[in-house]
């Protein structure tokens, strides 16, 4: 499970990383518009790429509450799982603030 889980964090991070030099405009140059099935494919992508984060941050929590289970008892554990829940919903909600602002950038720059 932990390698499955280090495979899908390094693709993930490794895809973003790409997309993200690939999607940023050389200083002083204008954007060149998109054609709709260029901003499709990389609608796609943002979109993969946000449900990945996504399970990352669950499969995260999951191992976090896990920890907290065996290495904690009584309100210790109780607030460390909590911790974990909540490092878990603001992780997903970076992830989609990501998303969003890619779907942005991607509507703005059609053609």
């Amino acid at each position: 499970m932990n390698s499955k889980l280090t495979v899908l964090i390094a693709a993930a991070s490794t895809a973003f990383m790409m997309t993200a030099r690939a999607a940023e405009p050389a200083p002083g140059a204008s954007e060149p518009a998109l054609t709709k099935q260029e901003a499709k494919s990389m609608k796609a992508q943002s979109e993969g790429q946000y449900k990945a984060k996504k399970n990352v941050a669950e499969a995260n929590e999951d191992l976090n509450r896990a920890d907290c289970k065996s290495a904690l008892e009584g309100s210790a554990k109780r607030a460390c799982e909590k911790s974990a829940k909540h490092a878990a919903k603001s992780e997903k909600a970076a992830a989609k603030a990501v998303h969003e602002v890619q779907e942005k950038k991607i509507d703005d720059s059609k053609k």
